[in-house]
């Protein structure tokens, strides 16, 4: 892929086509990134960065015609530091970038990296946010599967959608997300289904076994319960979210609000008294408590602030329905 990168790169330049040019050089940063060379790939980005503008840039990672209705991609900023995991789901996700970081290492010895993911857990644990951590470190647009477009009232169309999706894979490298997996990998045999489920669901299996491009492959969903289960088979590495516990909160806090001067005493208290919360309602009622500060004219976050957002009825009310469950 790379010989024909380099092509693309010196047809540009003889041609004198600038677009192409930084085309082609964004093209092999990716490739290097692929191939685990992420310093490389960072290096190769910030010099065309640096070139000049003389014409319309294309972004690779964003899919045009008719990919463009069911994928939305773009590279994303966020890294390890940026998400708290449980201590098995970090050593999980750090052993994923080890390995495909270093995938010419492992295929001298027949062996490829892991690289298709299943997330499950409650709505609002992190499992998004997770795709683009990977998609971050790896230096990979993250590709987002559209499952509103995938699914067409034509019989058919929706599993064809899904090759289309897969044959992507091996041209544009990146990370693939199918957010709510379960709407497209339901059990088979499901009564309400007239068999247009069934023929996707299988669809989905061979694709998935024959994929061999080098893409990281993540499907998310907030019922694992609800999934066929020649579907667990096929994913390399399972992992697990639930919601936050009391220290997941506190360090949420303080990732947070790691502007701020806040006593750590104070935010193991609110922490104790948000149990109960998801990531998600943790990370809107701390930004509810900088916009009262903001909207207040200080540059300071008090105690108060926090105070009034983590008990607004809204969130007690997100506390109360998860308490429940």
């Amino acid at each position: 892929m790379r010989n024909e990168i380099l092509k693309q790169l010196l047809t540009a330049h003889v041609d004198g086509d600038d677009a192409a040019f930084k085309k082609a050089a964004l093209q092999l940063a990716s490739a290097e990134s692929t191939a685990g060379h992420i310093r490389v790939a960072e290096d190769l980005r910030q010099i065309v960065a640096k070139m000049p503008r003389r014409a319309t840039i294309v972004d690779i990672a964003q899919p045009r015609g008719e990919l463009g209705d069911v994928l939305e991609g773009g590279h994303r900023q966020e890294r390890l530091a940026d998400i708290v995991l449980t201590a098995r789901s970090r050593s999980l996700f750090e052993r994923v970038l080890q390995e495909n970081r270093s995938r010419e290492r492992l295929e001298r010895f027949s062996v490829s990296p892991r690289r298709k993911l299943l997330f499950h857990g409650p709505p609002g644990c992190g499992k998004t946010l997770g795709a683009a951590v990977l998609a971050g470190e790896m230096g990979l647009p993250l590709m987002t599967v559209r499952l509103d477009s995938v699914f067409s009232r034509f019989l058919g169309a929706t599993a064809n959608h899904l090759r289309a999706i897969f044959a992507e894979m091996p041209r544009r490298p990146g990370i693939y997300l199918f957010d709510e997996f379960d709407s497209i990998a339901k059990a088979r045999g499901d009564s309400q289904d007239v068999g247009e489920m069934n023929r996707i669901v299988t669809a989905f299996l061979q694709l998935i076994d024959s994929d061999t491009s080098n893409s990281i492959v993540i499907a998310a969903t907030n019922h694992a319960e609800l999934l066929d289960r020649a579907i667990f088979r096929r994913f390399d590495v399972i992992v697990p979210f639930s919601l936050p516990t009391a220290n997941q909160i506190e360090a949420t806090l303080k990732l947070r609000l790691r502007a701020f001067d806040l006593p750590t005493s104070f935010l193991r208290e609110v922490a104790r008294s948000a149990r109960g919360m998801s990531f998600a309602d943790v990370g809107r009622s701390s930004d509810d408590a900088i916009r009262s500060m903001a909207l207040a004219g200080r540059d300071q976050l008090t105690m108060e602030d926090v105070e009034e957002a983590f008990g607004r009825p809204q969130h007690r009310e997100a506390k109360r329905r998860r308490s429940k469950r």
